[in-house]
């Protein structure tokens, strides 16, 4: 991940891979923040989806609700927490308890909401920059 100044000096967060970024939506900053949007519309009914299917104690529902938002990373350029998706999606193959998920799962919890702030956040950057530069 790195910090990229384009032309237009606009500088994501550290924490988006902005070359990725870049390689999907180049400077249109326009869409970004689209995209932006349209990623918080729906992250509370996925991140709701997470938590059910923890708190029920089914690990398939659980893998297949992380397998679901795992992309929403991946649109926005947060690639280490698509990854971290991953890696909880292949631990869910594993285990036969969510019990024994429940490190991984606070952790991957934590990651997500803290996620969501930041997308919150580069949104509001976003909508600030696009209204100065228009």
């Amino acid at each position: 991940m790195n910090n990229l100044k384009t032309s237009n000096s606009f500088v994501f967060n550290s924490e988006f891979d902005t070359n990725y970024l870049f390689s999907l939506y180049g400077d249109d900053y326009h869409y970004v923040q689209e995209i932006l949007d349209t990623v918080l519309n729906d992250f509370q009914s996925l991140t709701d989806n997470i938590e059910y299917s923890y708190s029920s104690g089914n690990i398939t529902a659980l893998k297949s609700a992380v397998h679901k938002i795992k992309p929403v990373f991946g649109f926005v350029g947060l690639t280490a927490v698509q990854q971290q998706c991953q890696q909880f999606e292949s631990i869910c193959g594993t285990v036969s308890s969510p019990d024994q998920l429940a490190g991984e799962f606070e952790t991957l919890k934590n990651k997500i909401f803290h996620s969501r702030q930041i997308i919150e956040e580069e949104k509001k950057k976003l909508e600030l920059f696009n209204r100065n530069c228009s």
